[in-house]
C-alpha cells in the first residue's frame, strides 16, 4: 500500500505554461556555455534537469497538463533555436518524463516512476546506438578537445611515443566496444539527477507526496544480482566478451546508485549539515571510490546495511506512539 495522500486540486492553467517554459529554458542553458566558459559545468548540469518540470506538473495535475507543458517547451525551443533541437528535447527528455510522471502519480513512488523513465530512455539510447551506428561516438573521439586530452596524457605518460599511441588506440577501441553500455549509463545518470531534484522539490511540498526518505532506501530487486553474475559468467566465452563487459558496466552503474543510497543513509546519521553530506557524496564518486561504492551496493543485497537501523527507527516510533496512548 502506498502512502495516503489527500487529493490535490488540479493545477491552475498557468502552471503547465510555467513548467513548460522552465523546462525549455533549462534545456537552452548549456548553449550559453560558450559565452560564459567559467559556468560551463553548472549550465550543462542545469540542462540535464529539463525533465523535472514536466514530471512535477503531472503529480498534482492530469496527463493533459504534462502534455501541455511539453508542447510549450518544444515551441519555446523551436523559437529560440530550431525544430531539430525541439525534437531532440522531446525524445531525450519529454518521452521519459511523461512516462515517469504517470507512474509516479499512479503508484506514489519516486523510484517506481524514475525506473519506468529509465527504461524508456535506456531503450531510446540503445535504439540510437544500433540504428545510428558509431558515427556520433567516432566524431566525439575525433573532436579537438578529446584529441587534446589524449595528447596531454601521451606526453605525461612514462611511455615511448609508439607505446603511448598504441595505448590511446586501445582506449578508443574499448570505449567503442562499450558504447551501448555507456549510452545506457548516460540515460541512467540523467534520470538519477532528475530523481534527486524531484525528491528535494517534493520533500518541501505540503503533505507527503512520496514515501519519506525513499531514495535513501533504494534497493534493487535480486534480478539485478542475477544479471551481474550472468554477465560475469559470459566472460568465460571469448566470443561474448563485448556483451559481458557491457552487461557488467550497466549493472555496476546501478549498484553504484544503490551504494550512493547506502552512503547517503549513513551520512544523514553523521552530519546534520546538508552541505557536508553533499560534499562527501560528490567526492565519493571521484577516482577509485566509485567502484567501491558499486561493491557496497552489491553487498547490500546480502547484508542489508540499513535494515537494522530502519527497524530500530520503526520500533522507536511504535514505542513513542504507545507511550503517547498510555498518557492519554
Amino acid at each position: 500500500m502506498g502512502p495516503s495522500v489527500s487529493p490535490s486540486p488540479a493545477p491552475k492553467g498557468a502552471l503547465p505554461l510555467l513548467a513548460g517554459s522552465l523546462a525549455g529554458l533549462l534545456f537552452l542553458l548549456p548553449g550559453l556555455a560558450e559565452a560564459v566558459p567559467a559556468l560551463a559545468f553548472p549550465l550543462s548540469l542545469a540542462g540535464l534537469l529539463s525533465a523535472s518540470p514536466l514530471v512535477a506538473v503531472r503529480i498534482p495535475g492530469r496527463f493533459i497538463h504534462a502534455l501541455l507543458a511539453l508542447l510549450v517547451s518544444t515551441l519555446l525551443i523551436t523559437a529560440a533555436t530550431s525544430a531539430d533541437e525541439a525534437l531532440s528535447f522531446a525524445v531525450v527528455f519529454g518521452a521519459w518524463a511523461l512516462v515517469a510522471g504517470e507512474v509516479m502519480r499512479r503508484q506514489r513512488s519516486l523510484i517506481a516512476g524514475c525506473s519506468a523513465g529509465f527504461g524508456v530512455l535506456g531503450l531510446e539510447a540503445l535504439a540510437m546506438v544500433f540504428l545510428g551506428g558509431q558515427a556520433p561516438l567516432q566524431q566525439t573521439l575525433s573532436s579537438p578537445q578529446v584529441q587534446q586530452a589524449f595528447d596531454q596524457w601521451s606526453a605525461q605518460a612514462p611511455l615511448e611515443a609508439g607505446e603511448a599511441k598504441a595505448a590511446v588506440e586501445r582506449v578508443k577501441a574499448g570505449i567503442a566496444a562499450l558504447y551501448p553500455a555507456l549510452a545506457v549509463v548516460s540515460a541512467g545518470a540523467i534520470v538519477a539527477l532528475n530523481a534527486l531534484a524531484l525528491s528535494r522539490l517534493f520533500s518541501r511540498a505540503p503533505g507527503r507526496v512520496f514515501p519519506r526518505h525513499e531514495l535513501l532506501l533504494l534497493r534493487w530487486p535480486w534480478a539485478l544480482v542475477v544479471a551481474f553474475v550472468g554477465s560475469g559468467a559470459l566472460l568465460l566465452a571469448p566470443s561474448l566478451h563485448t556483451v559481458a563487459w557491457n552487461g557488467l558496466v550497466v549493472t555496476l552503474f546501478l549498484f553504484l546508485l544503490q551504494g550512493l543510497s547506502v552512503l547517503a543513509f549513513g551520512l544523514t546519521r553523521l552530519f546534520a549539515s546538508e552541505f557536508m553530506r553533499a560534499a562527501v557524496l560528490f567526492a565519493s564518486i571521484l577516482g577509485p571510490w566509485a567502484i567501491l561504492l558499486s561493491l557496497l551496493g552489491l553487498f547490500d543485497q546480502w547484508f542489508d546495511f540499513r535494515g537494522r537501523f530502519t527497524r530500530r527507527d520503526d520500533d522507536d516510533a511504535a514505542g513513542a506512539s504507545a507511550g503517547s496512548n498510555d498518557l492519554r
